[in-house]
């Protein structure tokens, strides 16, 4: 079996069955996605108390005990999110239970979003060179100095778990902690959902109607496109194009030439799909509304909020951008049942002053 291992004699099943032993265990990965739709991933590496194990994923193609291992294990991260989704793509699984050590850091009052390397230097005193963060890892062979930096990713993780839990404990955050590393450990965060596509254009959330409308529909068909060839969405197609396309009055080929950056490759492949599209947009685009501006009542209420949540934070140590960010304290006003602030430990906080703000 080939793998980048401490032990080179030992199996994947040996690494699976000592994955299954421990309470929990670290890990990491190493991926490409630069010119991928879906992130190519390369290397994952794992670490015990008493190995760390690094597993080519590239080579390994038939890997389904190692995952089923991970779906039973309590996993620790350093943030977790693009991690899991890239786990989640090549498995379709996510682990059992999972602790994110960036989280846990900003709750017991480090800066929020730290990196690996500095909460490594901050918790256990060690400095960790930075030599591999652009490096190919698709690579094979891969040099010393990378299996290096691989190793280093997770040798970490399981010290500075124990020394976080210790400040948790003391401060009384264990279930904050684990409430928002959990949140990231759903599988509805790594799906795509075509209803979801016309967030990921600001600019489109105050148009309405067939403009909308046809932003969305072509935000749906790039995103098919981009799956079906395992590329970039913007090498599909631009946002800022997508936008001009479905603002402007199109019927034939000849039509796209006002259309600014658009090859004629992409019209003569491509235009006969995008003109349907557009005569779709014209149809029954009422269910395509503006979304609501904030008012000026709710600006005040919102900074009212704000400066809540910076007092409180200042109570506790931490960043007010943990407990809610300007962008989350609006939804809290305009969409409050999306709010992470209606539960958990963020409810507690400050629900009685939301409401006497909001009443």
């Amino acid at each position: 079996m080939n793998k980048i291992n401490q032990k080179e004699s030992e199996s994947i099943e040996k690494i699976n069955s000592e994955i299954l032993k421990q309470s929990h265990i670290a890990i990491d990965t190493e991926f490409m996605r630069e010119r991928t739709y879906f992130a190519k991933l390369c290397l994952v590496q794992i670490a015990t108390p008493s190995s760390i194990f690094c597993i080519d994923t590239i080579s390994n193609n038939n890997l389904k005990e190692f995952w089923n291992s991970i779906s039973n294990s309590s996993c620790i991260f350093h943030s977790a999110r693009q991690d899991l989704e890239v786990i989640f793509q090549n498995s379709n699984l996510l682990p059992n239970k999972i602790f994110d050590t960036q989280i846990a850091a900003g709750l017991v009052g480090f800066e929020p979003q730290i990196s690996y390397a500095n909460l490594v230097e901050k918790l256990c005193g060690k400095v960790l060179k930075k030599s591999q963060t652009r490096a190919n890892w698709e690579k094979r062979p891969l040099s010393k100095e990378m299996i290096n930096y691989a190793r280093e990713d997770v040798e970490f993780l399981l010290e500075m778990h124990t020394i976080l839990l210790e400040k948790l404990k003391k401060m009384d955050r264990i279930s904050w902690a684990e409430e928002d590393s959990k949140s990231l450990n759903n599988c509805n965060l790594y799906k795509f959902d075509p209803n979801e596509a016309i967030n990921r254009i600001k600019s489109a959330k105050y148009l309405s109607g067939q403009t909308k409308k046809a932003i969305h529909l072509l935000l749906k068909w790039r995103e098919k496109k981009a799956i079906e060839k395992n590329l970039p969405r913007q090498w599909i197609l631009r946002d800022k194009t997508l936008v001009n396309i479905a603002s402007t009055s199109i019927e034939f080929n000849g039509d796209f030439s006002d259309i600014k950056n658009i090859s004629d490759r992409f019209i003569k492949k491509n235009g006969d799909e995008i003109i349907k599209i557009l005569e779709k947009s014209r149809i029954s685009a009422e269910d395509y509304p503006s979304e609501k501006k904030i008012n000026e009542k709710q600006k005040k209420i919102m900074a009212e909020m704000q400066k809540f949540i910076v007092k409180i934070s200042k109570s506790l140590n931490i960043a007010p951008e943990i407990i809610a960010t300007k962008k989350e304290i609006k939804l809290y006003l305009m969409a409050k049942n999306k709010s992470k602030l209606i539960k958990g430990w963020r409810k507690n906080l400050t629900e009685k002053k939301f409401l006497e703000l909001t009443e």
